[in-house]
Order: structure tokens, then C-alpha cells, then sequence
């Protein structure tokens, strides 16, 4: 077969043909169930978000899938386990992608407790390592726009209080 005087292949041609095929099947019936608590603090200083926190519930999906392509669904439904809760994380400091990693009901209750005012930082700072953006020298958060982060992960605060947002930073490196 010949179009615009090139050779197709008729194989390569059907095999392109249904992965398309498949993928518009695949975006066409997918029920998306969003069942998510969001844990988002906000910035003292702009009102952006510091931390996207999110827990996903058994057999559902986050908020963001509403937005996915269908390769982001496929990767979703192969590599996420439908029956356990999921947390999905960006903070400073790091993120799990958008699938997430597995919690238990345990995991679940200390975030919600930890991201829930009144805040306390020693909770905080056991769910995560750079407490999703806070300071606890100011009681407030802030997100990376208004930490000053250098190369090595250590930051400032707007009012100059500093603290390693990268676990992986340390003090011999700055």
C-alpha cells in the first residue's frame, strides 16, 4: 500500500490502528470514581498551595484523573492495588508521583490529625520530612515560591528561620 508515495506496511498500519482503537475504548468507558481527602495547607504569604496531600480511598481514583491521558489511566489501574488507601504527596522536600504509595488505616488517621488544626509539628514532622512546607518557628506554612531552598535542600523561611526541606541534605554539603 502506497500513500502520498510512500510504502506502508498494512501490519504496521492495523497494529497502530488498534492501540488507538484500544486507547478510545479504554478513555470512552472508563468510570472514574474521584473518592479523595485533601489535606492541601495553604501559603501564609500568597494563599497557594505549600503541599498537595491527598488520600485516595479503596477502588477509586485521585482528583487529578479527571485531567489524565489514557496512558496515566493505564499505568494507574497496572501499578495501584484497588483494595488499600493510597497517599499521593508533592511537597518541598519531594512527591511519590501521581499513583502514590499504599497506606493503612493507621497512616490515614495520623496525617488526617497531623494536617488538621490545630496543627502540631512534631506530627507533622513524622508524616513528612520537610512538614509539607511549615515552620514551626512561625506556626505558619509556606510553599516553595516563599521558601528560599538553595541546591541542597536546606531553606529560609520569608522571616529567615531555616531547616533542611530535602531529607537527603546535609549540613556538610551547604
Amino acid at each position: 500500500m502506497q500513500i502520498h508515495g510512500k510504502r506502508i506496511d498494512f501490519l504496521v498500519l492495523w497494529n497502530v490502528f488498534k492501540t488507538l482503537l484500544v486507547s478510545l475504548k479504554i478513555t470512552v468507558s472508563k468510570k472514574v470514581v474521584i473518592k479523595s481527602t485533601c489535606l492541601d495547607p495553604m501559603c501564609s504569604t500568597c494563599g497557594n498551595p505549600t503541599a498537595k496531600i491527598e488520600i485516595v480511598g479503596p477502588n477509586a481514583y485521585p482528583q487529578d484523573a479527571l485531567k489524565w491521558k489514557t496512558a496515566d489511566y493505564i499505568h494507574y489501574d497496572k501499578f495501584r492495588n484497588f483494595n488499600s488507601n493510597y497517599l499521593i504527596y508533592s511537597g518541598p522536600g519531594g512527591n511519590n508521583g501521581y499513583i502514590g504509595d499504599p497506606i493503612d488505616l493507621n497512616r490515614k488517621a495520623a496525617l488526617i490529625d497531623a494536617f488538621t488544626a490545630p496543627y502540631n509539628p512534631i506530627e507533622m514532622r513524622e508524616q513528612f520530612y520537610d512538614m509539607a512546607g511549615y515552620c514551626a518557628a512561625c506556626d505558619a506554612f509556606y510553599c516553595s515560591k516563599h521558601w528560599s531552598t538553595t541546591t541542597s535542600g536546606y531553606g529560609k523561611c520569608p522571616k529567615g528561620h531555616g531547616k533542611s526541606l530535602d531529607p537527603h541534605w546535609s549540613p556538610d554539603i551547604e
